[in-house]
Formats: structure tokens, sequence, C-alpha cells
């Protein structure tokens, strides 16, 4: 394996695939063996902290999206406030599981850039982090349209009670420009309360944003939902 990723650490597209090919076979070797995948994990975190090339880099948080634990965290960590190797740590950090990879996403907003905040927002909302929500209320009401749109998003990827009381609160008081995304954004909450079962509450969303104010899409995906509601309640 060393071997092989000292080539990956020179490897650049265009070139030969082949020993990342052998990388990958050699992973999925491994498969049922945690001793031997934490072993493997190790050194593929050494090429990360290397001077490999970004491709190489890249499929390295490729992989470790698939075998990444706890212990792939600092290092994974140590990309996510660089322009260059953001979108590749947090490609892998999404996937994996724990409390400790919704932290470090947390505490990098704050030292983050326009460009490199959004795409953490975006993994907090597809991670449906529920103690990011406090955090991504403040960020609605950025002036910066794109952090903005992001943080109303992920709170209807998000769609747990707090994310949804935030919403039904920031609905009618966004800008026009951010109203339909707020309104999809709270029709996500309803959505997943039918899903779990909460057709009552979901009801109420829907009936909500049937309202003849709000823009003709927006009613007649709460119009679907109603009925799709009132027809799983029946079943």
């Amino acid at each position: 394996m060393e071997q092989l990723l000292e080539k990956v650490k020179t490897y650049d597209w265009g070139q030969s695939r082949l020993a990342l090919t052998e990388v990958s076979d050699t992973i999925q070797k491994a498969y049922g063996n945690p001793a031997e995948l934490k072993k493997i994990e190790k050194s593929l975190l050494e090429v990360l902290k290397s001077g490999a090339t970004y491709a190489g880099k890249q499929f390295i948080c490729r992989e470790l999206s698939i075998i990444g634990t706890e212990q792939s965290v600092p290092t994974l960590a140590e990309m996510l406030t660089d322009e260059k190797l953001s979108d590749m740590a947090r490609y892998a950090l999404e996937r994996i599981s724990g409390e400790a990879v919704n932290k470090t996403l947390r505490q990098a907003l704050s030292k983050t850039n326009s460009k490199i905040k959004v795409g953490i927002i975006n993994s907090l909302g597809e991670r449906g982090d529920s103690k990011a929500v406090a955090e991504l209320e403040k960020l609605m009401n950025e002036t910066e349209p794109m952090i903005a749109e992001a943080a109303i998003s992920a709170l209807g990827k998000i769609a747990c009670p707090d994310a949804t009381k935030a919403l039904a609160k920031a609905k009618d008081k966004v800008s026009d420009k951010m109203k339909v995304i707020a309104l999809d954004a709270y029709l996500r909450c309803a959505d997943k309360m039918t899903a779990q079962g909460k057709k009552d509450e979901a009801m109420t969303i829907y009936k909500e944003l049937y309202k003849e104010e709000y823009p003709e899409l927006i009613r007649t995906a709460a119009m679907r939902g109603m009925v799709g509601s009132a027809t799983d309640k029946k079943k």
C-alpha cells in the first residue's frame, strides 16, 4: 500500500489510474476487517498531510468518504478553510458519521469567507444537523444573498422542530428574492412531518401555505401535500 500511495501523491488527471485502482481494490478487500481499515485510513490521511497533487488528494478524499471515521476529522478540518481544498474535504466529511463532524462544520462557519461558508452551510443541511439551527437562523439575515439562501435551504433540509419554527417566522420577513426559497424550505418541513407520520402538524403548514397571497408554485405544492397527507390518514 505504501508504494501505491507514493504513486497517488504524484498522480494527475490524464495519467494512468492503475495505482488508484489498486488502492481502491485493496480497500475493498479490507471490508469487514475494522483493524485493517483503520490502518489504511491512517495511511490515506498521511497523503493528505503531504505535498500530494490536487488530483491525488481528491482521490484520497473520495476513498475517505467511504471508509473514513472520526480519525479523519482533524485532518479534513484543517482543509475546510482552504479555498482550494474545502470542497473535497466536505465531500468526505458529509459521509462520515458522528457528532465530531457536525461540530467541526459548525466551528468552521465563523472561520471562512463567503464561498467556503456556503459550502459548509450546505453540508450542515445535508447532514441534518439540528444543533446548527441557531447559527443558520442568524445567517438567514446575511446581506450576502448566497449565504442567506444557503442558510434558508439548509434549515428546510434539517426540518427539525426548531428549524420549522425559524422558517415559520422568517417566511414573511425575508426579502422578495428570498421569499420563494423560504416558502419552499418551509414546505420541506411539512413534507418531513408527513413522512414521520405527523399528518396533523403537516396539514397545518400546508393549509397555511395555500393562501392566495403566496406564489402559485407554492400553493400547488401545498395542495399536493394536503391531498397526500389526507390520503395517507385514510389508509
